[in-house]
């Protein structure tokens, strides 16, 4: 390997990953399952060509399950350590904060005050949209730190919702659903700041980093149609990298944003 260093791109990208830690992890009956690929992802997401990380680690909500306060801790934990912000979803910020997250993407909107209070002004409180334009004008009134988007029953949603909050806000929108990497460019132009990766990265036939290093190059080739933001390789794996490499991972100055 060549000892010259490709140069990273200031700053952290316009649209990150955001990981839901689900389906067959659920339960978290295996956390080492869980942190073995999590390990993976973040080691490709680490070696991007990006100076600094715009990604989210979603941890569950399932507080009947053993033990879990601690092993959703020790999830939000490796996160942050890795340079990724870790929220959960769901309507008890108190547990939230219990178990170290970042913030919390709310689902009952009623909810959303006492989040916010718990939280304070340095965590991150967002709010669920589903599909609608409405929603999204008063997630803006009510200063989320971003929302999320996506169809109630499953399914891929339209771009209008997005948009129009691209046109209100400067902090981002989260697009959910079984987002491929076919199908990220279409969110990422129209102003996504996260892409739901989840499905895609976790399920890839060819293992994790493979699903992480397509989705990657999916979004950095569409950021560079809607912003010129240089094309670079997108895998910039170095072994001499410095350990402390910067990241976004800092709740003060509200990373996400």
């Amino acid at each position: 390997m060549s000892d010259k260093k490709t140069k990273k791109v200031s700053g952290a990208p316009d649209c990150g990953l955001y990981l839901r830690v689900g389906g067959s992890y659920a339960m978290l009956e295996s956390t080492e399952d869980v942190m073995k690929d999590l390990k993976e992802i973040f080691f490709t997401i680490k070696h991007s060509h990006y100076e600094k990380n715009f990604h989210v680690l979603e941890v569950p909500h399932m507080p009947e399950i053993d033990d879990f306060v601690n092993k959703a801790k020790a999830l939000c934990l490796f996160a942050r350590q890795s340079g990724i912000v870790a929220l959960m979803r769901g309507n008890d910020a108190a547990l939230a904060q219990s178990v170290e997250a970042d913030g919390i993407i709310v689902t009952d909107w009623d909810h959303y005050a006492k989040a916010r209070e718990i939280f304070g002004p340095d965590g991150i409180v967002g709010l669920v949209c589903e599909n609608e334009p409405q929603h999204a004008a008063d997630a803006f009134d009510l200063e989320a730190d971003f929302i999320s988007i996506g169809m109630k029953k499953g399914g891929l949603p339209s771009t209008e919702a997005l948009k129009f909050w691209s046109i209100l806000s400067d902090s981002p929108a989260l697009i959910e659903g079984a987002v491929t990497n076919d199908y990220a460019a279409y969110y990422v132009e129209a102003g996504a700041g996260f892409i739901d990766a989840s499905d895609y990265i976790f399920n890839h036939p060819e293992g994790v980093m493979k699903g992480t290093v397509n989705m990657m190059y999916a979004i950095d080739l569409a950021l560079a149609s809607r912003t010129n933001v240089p094309k670079g390789q997108v895998l910039v794996v170095d072994a001499d990298e410095d350990e402390g490499e910067k990241t976004s991972a800092n709740k003060t100055n509200r990373t996400i944003q």
